[in-house]
C-alpha cells in the first residue's frame, strides 16, 4: 500500500510539472509578472521547493565542515602557517566561517532571475 501511494504521488508531481512547464505556457509568459521584474507563483513554488532542497544540504555541509576544522585545528594546533609567521588556526577558521555564511533560503527574486 506503501508503494502504490509514494507511486501515485510521484506520477501527480510529474503530470503537475509536465503540465506547468510545457511549451504553451512559456508562450504565455510574455504578460505574466516575470516581465516585469515581480516574482510569479512559478518562483515562489521554486524558492519553496529549492529551499526545502537547499536547507539540508547547507546544514550539513555547515555542520561537517565545522566538525572538520575542529579536528584540523586541534591536530594542528601551534604548527606554522603559510602567512606571515602566523598558525593554521586563522586559514582554518576562515574556510568554517565560509562554509556556513550564504544565503541559506533561495529567494523568488534569486528564482525569477536565474529560471526565467
Amino acid at each position: 500500500m506503501k508503494r502504490s501511494t509514494i507511486a501515485l504521488i510521484s506520477g501527480s508531481s510529474l503530470l503537475l510539472a509536465i503540465l506547468v512547464f510545457s511549451p504553451d505556457s512559456r508562450a504565455q509568459q510574455a504578460n505574466t509578472p516575470q516581465s516585469t521584474g515581480e516574482p510569479g507563483v512559478l518562483s515562489v513554488l521554486g524558492s519553496v521547493v529549492l529551499s526545502v532542497l537547499h536547507v539540508p544540504l547547507k546544514l550539513t555541509t555547515c555542520v561537517s565542515a565545522q566538525t572538520i576544522a575542529a579536528v584540523a585545528y586541534t591536530a594542528t594546533f601551534g604548527v606554522p602557517g603559510n602567512y606571515d609567521g602566523g598558525t593554521n588556526g586563522k586559514q582554518i577558521g576562515e574556510v568554517a566561517r565560509k562554509s556556513c555564511t550564504g544565503d541559506w533560503l533561495i529567494t523568488p527574486e534569486q528564482v525569477s532571475r536565474d529560471y526565467h
